[in-house]
């Protein structure tokens, strides 16, 4: 009698934990489908953590040709009229800016990102920001790591990784230096065979297969949240005002103009050249402590540059066409603190030998427009200027027809020590 009172109690909770168990492992279709208009909502936040280390919503996303996925980090997030979601809605040319990346995001976290949509971004074109502040001497931190990197998207990447590959083993021991990997079981077990390039054990590989399909039933059950936090943020809805303040036809020199006199009214009132909203909200209760604290800072070594790799080995491997873009500093800025433009060419010089070697031919660099007067908005981030060149260059690379790029990657020279702690002698 009391063993059936106690079921009578328990059974609503067995109840709901079978159907829930029923839909995340049945393969019936469980996924809310998006509207075009929430895709949009989408592309234009790229602000939206869940989507970024999820699936759903990506995955539906880039089926859809239409939508070009712009990876980088916190320069997405400082628009303006000229930035490509405003841009391309004022003078349309046929495709949708997706916005992928947000402050803190790094190669590491944009390979486990490209990686887990892999198979709906093959042979497509997309476009790559890079931030020389991601080649740092440790690398992405932790806190980082554990906020744009899911347990999901490594349970992705090891169903499908190959032991015997370099990337693997290289991918796999910097994985083993944080913390949020190791701290599950399968995930550390699958982590330290594959490292040292043996497979992973047959009952350990079928558990990472079923954790795998239980974070995409997941997100497909509470993805609607991504949904909701979007239209919240109406980011869409800011662009499309952004939009209208833009010329009325596309004409070079008039934007330049219109860039321009947007950069003078919101940059005016600081030394730097720095954004008004951005100055007053984050620079100029400390700035007079700020000199010279970079006058050590070197982005020339650096294990991002053997993630770099990994993800440059995934985007070869996928067959995409990728324009990379460099983005430059404000140098009034970098003059004051003490960060050293020569080393920044530097860096140019190492990451496009890296990019051009290996058959990335595409490569916009702005590096030194560093000079330029308002390219950048802020300290490091594009201004009005700098989104109205780098909207014009991607334009461009759109319109040009789809290239089928001859790669030839070479693990054992970029993901060696040697190459991540180089300094000099890079010939373009």
């Amino acid at each position: 009698m009391k063993n059936n009172r106690i079921l009578r109690e328990l059974a609503p909770f067995l109840t709901a934990l079978l159907l829930i168990l029923l839909l995340i492992f049945l393969p019936f279709n469980v996924s809310p489908q998006y509207s075009k208009y929430q895709l949009n909502e989408f592309a234009a936040d790229p602000g939206n953590r869940l989507n970024f280390i999820g699936y759903t919503a990506k995955s539906q996303a880039f089926s859809d040709p239409d939508y070009l996925p712009i990876l980088g980090s916190s320069e997405l997030e400082h628009t303006n009229p000229y930035h490509p979601t405003s841009f391309f809605t004022k003078y349309p040319s046929g495709y949708t800016p997706y916005l992928v990346g947000m402050p803190g995001t790094s190669p590491l976290t944009h390979f486990f990102y490209v990686n887990s949509v892999s198979n709906q971004l093959k042979d497509r074109k997309m476009v790559f920001i890079i931030s020389p502040q991601w080649f740092t001497k440790k690398g992405i931190g932790e806190a980082a790591f554990q906020q744009f990197i899911s347990k999901g998207e490594i349970y992705s990447w090891i169903s499908s990784a190959n032991p015997k590959d370099l990337s693997t083993q290289v991918v796999a021991r910097r994985l083993l230096k944080f913390k949020g990997p190791t701290d599950d079981i399968l995930i550390s077990k699958s982590l330290h065979a594959l490292e040292k390039g043996k497979a992973v054990n047959p009952g350990i590989k079928g558990l990472v297969l079923v954790s795998e399909q239980f974070w995409k039933k997941e997100d497909d059950l509470f993805s609607g949240i991504s949904t909701f936090e979007s239209s919240k943020k109406n980011k869409l809805h800011a662009a499309d005002k952004l939009a209208k303040q833009l010329p009325g036809t596309q004409d070079d020199a008039v934007m330049r103009e219109d860039a321009l006199k947007i950069a003078i009214d919101a940059q005016n009132n600081n030394p730097f050249r720095i954004n008004n909203r951005v100055w007053n909200k984050t620079i100029v209760s400390r700035w007079k402590n700020l000199k010279g604290f970079q006058n050590n800072v070197s982005y020339l070594n650096s294990p991002e540059y053997a993630n770099f790799q990994a993800l440059l080995e995934l985007l070869a491997k996928n067959h995409n066409d990728v324009q990379f873009i460099i983005q430059p500093v404000n140098s009034d800025w970098v003059n004051y603190t003490g960060l050293s433009i020569p080393m920044l060419q530097e860096f140019s010089r190492k990451i496009t030998y890296q990019l051009k070697s290996q058959g990335f031919n595409t490569v916009t660099d702005f590096t030194n427009k560093y000079n330029t007067p308002y390219f950048i908005g802020d300290t490091d981030h594009f201004g009005t200027i700098g989104w109205l060149d780098a909207s014009l260059a991607i334009q461009k690379f759109m319109k040009a027809p789809p290239q089928s790029p001859k790669y030839h990657i070479n693990n054992q020279k970029f993901m060696s020590k040697e190459w991540t702690n180089q300094t000099s002698g890079f010939n373009n």
